[in-house]
């Protein structure tokens, strides 16, 4: 791992030490998001018709008493006593170095399931990453009230909270018709655990951690562009994000992944210079991989977080 400034750099699988990781899909929606991915993955929820439909490799059904009961408990109890959910449940973590809570928030299943998975990864010493999205303004009060108190509950405990706003999706995509948007939404959503699958080793655990700090409330932007000015734009597109939606000087911490079908250690040293002129005094990992499919182009990935 090498420092430089206020900038590290992840450390490329030595020795075979890629990071173990692992999708959780909680409820509906989250056992969705997980199906197309091909890496290890466990669907979760209280509804056996999410299950029979999952591809996932564990597939575990939690009785909904049982799931409200684990969300009700203290925080610190919970960690100390699986019987709560169920040795089945907790060793789910087991070999597990990171672990990606995939969910929709606005349901029982997704919404207090993920509450509790979150501290259960941290009670087995596993650094969870929460992707989560949240309802359209369209959607029930009653449903967007609910999503929006959980998101602050897991700010306020999980390492971090990566929100999607679905109504920030129809700047992306305006014309898509809704049947098509989750599984758009569902797809952008993956792209950050695509990225860290391919760059981060068992030796990037605790640093990424300490990187990510205190600043538990996570946004994504994404980024493609070719030609001679590539860096810029692709900086650039990034940046205008939709959910990006706040002022960006306030970003605190940075997971900066950059892919091309050929690497180059100069073009990731100009982005991350890009960066920093957009975002002062944020902490910054970065990796980058090989993609032969991008052809000429190059992309872009940014976790930015903050505090709330």
């Amino acid at each position: 791992m090498v420092w430089m400034a206020e900038r590290l750099r992840f450390s490329q699988f030595p020795d075979g030490q890629n990071a173990r990781t692992k999708l959780f899909g909680l409820g509906s929606a989250g056992c969705n998001m997980v199906e197309p991915a091909s890496y290890p993955k466990v669907a979760i929820s209280t509804s056996s018709a999410d299950l029979d439909r999952s591809g996932a490799e564990r597939r575990i059904l939690l009785g909904q008493d049982r799931l409200v009961g684990a969300y009700h408990t203290d925080r610190s109890v919970l960690k100390q006593m699986p019987s709560i959910v169920g040795h089945e449940v907790m060793d789910l973590f087991n070999n597990t170095d990171l672990a990606f809570l995939m969910c929709g928030l606005g349901g029982i299943s997704g919404s207090l399931g993920t509450k509790v998975f979150s501290t259960l990864a941290q009670s087995k010493g596993t650094l969870e990453i929460v992707l989560a999205a949240t309802p359209f303004s369209a959607e029930s009060t009653r449903r967007r009230e609910f999503a929006r108190r959980i998101l602050d509950e897991l700010l306020e405990t999980s390492t971090i909270c990566v929100e999607f706003g679905n109504d920030q999706l129809s700047t992306l995509a305006p014309n898509v018709p809704l049947s098509k948007a989750f599984s758009l939404m569902n797809s952008i959503m993956l792209r950050p655990v695509m990225e860290l699958c391919a760059t981060a080793s068992k030796l990037d655990i605790d640093p990424l951690g300490r990187v990510i700090g205190d600043s538990s409330y996570g946004r994504f932007g994404l980024g493609m562009a070719r030609g001679d000015e590539r860096v810029e734009r692709v900086v650039n597109e990034a940046l205008s994000s939709p959910w990006f939606d706040y002022d960006l000087t306030e970003t605190e911490a940075g997971i900066v992944i950059y892919s091309s079908s050929d690497p180059w250690d100069k073009e990731m040293e100009s982005i991350l210079n890009s960066l920093d002129s957009h975002l002062p005094g944020c902490r910054m990992i970065s990796g980058s991989y090989s993609d032969p499919a991008l052809g000429d182009r190059i992309r872009l990935s940014l976790v930015l977080c903050r505090s709330l």
